[in-house]
Order: structure tokens, then sequence, then C-alpha cells
């Protein structure tokens, strides 16, 4: 496992991906950082192929990732190097032709780790291309930055819109790795704990706790990992994950991509059309949770104790998927969505495990704010009437904002 240095961790946590060279163990070593979507690292840690891609714009210098998850439809991740300490790491990563490889998730956190090497000639080309990497740009992200990762994008992959972007000249290395080792992460909370291990062949289990983990930050007090309901003399789990505070009550059915059972071979098409079929199935089984609590149906937690939730109020009923593609036609499940909301009077969300990481984020532990975000989100779906909402901090951290 590596902990990045203060700084650099910042960046993770503001960024929703990225790679970063960065040097380790006081400067004696060097790694490389990688942070992604969870269904993405976990093709990678499949076996699927992966290139490091350079560009120099001016005296900007890019890096980026490249992923094959998908066959048809890869996943590239990049950023601007503005640091010396990374270009020097970079070059010393040239030089040397390998390094550990950390993979970062959604939440931060370093789940698995490789080591890497790159072939002598591939190097050399690289650092042709780059060099004198010494002299490039070092300071902050500025609007001309910004406009040179736009031009290395669209050099990468010219079917990408980008307004006034030109190719600039890049390179792409193909990355070998070795077995991957994974990282045991273990989240304490005041009732019960969760390792999440992103190897485990249980994806859905795995992705569960995931949400158990980041809502534990904000709920303390009342979270609970696959609850139960009693109807009559049957007892079967209410949902995924239920947590509440004194204003409101939160339902999550958390809903994996199988990868380590299926492989990176299916199609973008197969893929997102795999997600739909189980967000139709999750609203369905969220309108059905919502209605046996509020006919009054009792809910007990895995330990036996009674639970008592807030239900004078809407729920917030949540579809958390592991990804949520913008691809194809979601009209079906929109649709599905709007009805739950009118048939229940509660809440509905579809979004993915990024997103709720960044409305628990923009909340700063405020559980009140999250109940908050989640409204006014609710309110956009209405409004544009679709469930592509990514939400942002507001300007200068005065509150939050959906786009």
């Amino acid at each position: 496992m590596h902990i990045p240095e203060k700084r650099i961790y910042s960046e993770i946590r503001s960024e929703v991906a990225g790679i970063w060279f960065v040097p380790a163990n006081y400067g004696e070593e060097i790694a490389v950082l990688i942070k992604a979507p969870t269904s993405t690292l976990k093709s990678l840690i499949s076996g699927c192929s992966i290139g490091f891609a350079f560009g120099v714009k001016s005296n900007y210098l890019c890096c980026g990732a490249r992923i094959y998850d998908i066959s048809d439809a890869p996943v590239f991740t990049c950023n601007i190097q503005r640091h010396i300490e990374e270009h020097n790491a970079l070059k010393r990563f040239l030089l040397e032709r390998s390094s550990p490889l950390f993979l970062f998730n959604e939440l931060d956190i370093c789940v698995a780790w490789s080591n890497i090497s790159i072939s002598e000639e591939l190097a050399k080309g690289a650092y042709a291309l780059i060099n004198p990497i010494e002299e490039r740009y070092c300071g902050d992200f500025t609007p001309q930055t910004s406009l040179a990762l736009d031009d290395f994008c669209f050099s990468i992959d010219s079917t990408q819109r980008y307004s006034s972007a030109s190719k600039i000249e890049t390179i792409e290395i193909a990355v070998e790795y070795g077995s991957w080792t994974s990282s045991n992460n273990s989240f304490i909370g005041n009732y019960e704990s969760k390792e999440v291990i992103i190897s485990e062949p249980d994806e859905g289990a795995t992705l569960e706790k995931s949400v158990w983990a980041a809502m534990e930050s904000v709920f303390p007090f009342g979270l609970h990992h696959s609850p139960c309901v009693r109807i009559g003399n049957k007892t079967r789990e209410l949902t995924d994950v239920l947590t509440f505070y004194k204003y409101g009550s939160f339902l999550f059915e958390a809903k994996d991509l199988s990868v380590f059972n299926v492989g990176s071979d299916r199609s973008r098409e197969r893929r997102t059309s795999s997600v739909k079929k189980q967000t139709k199935k999750a609203i369905t089984q969220l309108v059905g949770a919502s209605k046996a609590v509020k006919r009054g149906e009792k809910i007990i937690s895995q330990s036996g104790d009674d639970i008592k939730i807030v239900t004078d109020k809407p729920f917030h009923c949540i579809v958390l998927l592991i990804e949520l593609a913008h691809e194809g036609d979601w009209s079906e499940i929109e649709q599905q969505l709007k009805n739950a909301i009118l048939e229940t009077g509660d809440y509905f969300h579809v979004f993915d495990l990024q997103e709720l990481i960044m409305l628990l984020k923009i909340c700063r532990g405020e559980a009140e704010l999250f109940d908050y975000n989640l409204i006014e989100r609710c309110k956009s779906f209405f409004r544009c009437g679709s469930i592509h909402i990514r939400s942002r901090p507001a300007p200068e951290n005065t509150g939050a904002d959906c786009s």
C-alpha cells in the first residue's frame, strides 16, 4: 500500500481520476499512482492492457493512462504535471523503466498494487518527446494548462469533442505488469465494521460495503448494512444499506457490474444493457421497501435489534450503480423513476459511486446538507428529465450545485 504525501493526496481527493508519477520513501524510490472508477480498476486487476501516454503543448507536459477495460471504449485519464518533483520522478521512471503502480478508487483509498515495467525502446521514445523535462512548466493550473490538456485528450482520441482543440505530438507506451496485491481496507463504525477488498469474488457485497464505508462518515449513529423487514412470519432483506437521521431516511440498492466473472471482452453496448436491467430491478425493489416501511412493518438489524427510522418525511430511495454510462437510451428508466416518485411520494435517485462520493464531499460531513442536495438533485432531474446529472461544488465553497 502507498500513502501519498499531503499535496498529492489532496489532488487525488479533488480529482475524479488521474495519474501521478511521484517520489516515494523520502525520495529513495518512485511510484506511479492511478485513480479511476472501481469497475475500471477491476478490469485492470483482471488482466486488461494499459498504456501510458505523454504529450507536450508549448511547455506543458501532459501525462495519461489508457486502460483497455472495454475493447471498443477504453478509459483514458490524464492530467498536467506541474511540480518539479513529479518531473524528476517521471524522468527516473523512463530511465529505470520500472516502478510499483498503486491503484486508488472513488473513496480515495489504495485498493491494489503491482510492479510495472516498460521496454527500453518505448522509454527512449517517450523521453525524447518530453525532454528537457526539468524545464517543463511548474505552477498553478491555469486556463492555458486546461487548453493544453484539451489538445492532449483530442490528440489521443479525436472522437472527443473539444472547442478549438488541435492535435499535438503524443506517444503511448505499453506497460507490462505482474500479479496484483489487493489492499485490505478496514472501516470501523460505531456498531459495525467492514473490510473492503477489491479482488473479492462477491463484487456486489464489496460495493455494498463501500457504500456503507462512505456513509459512515456522515451518519455514524444511524447506519445499517442489509437490514431486514418482518412481514407476517417471513423475514427478508429490506435494502442493501439503510441510514437515517432526525430529519430523513435513505434507502440504498447497490448494483455492481460483474467483471471478475465476465472479463473485459464485453462491448460497451452489452455492458450498458446489463446496467439498465439491474437499475430497473433496483427501482422496483425500492418501491417495495418504501411501501413495506410505511405500512408499519418491523425493521430489524443484522444483530436482531429493532430499527426505528424517520417515516414522517419522504424517503430518499437511491439506486447506487458502480458506474453510470451515458450511452444509449435511458428514457424507459427515467420514466420508471418518475412513476416511482409519484407512486410513493419519495425522492428517487439513480447515480453511481463517483457521484455519491462527490455529494458526500460537498456536504462536508453535515447530514442536513446531504439531504438538501439530494432534494435539489431530484428537482433537477424533474426539470431536465435526465438521470445523467453530475454534482459539483459551488464556487468558493459557498454551497452545492448540480449541473
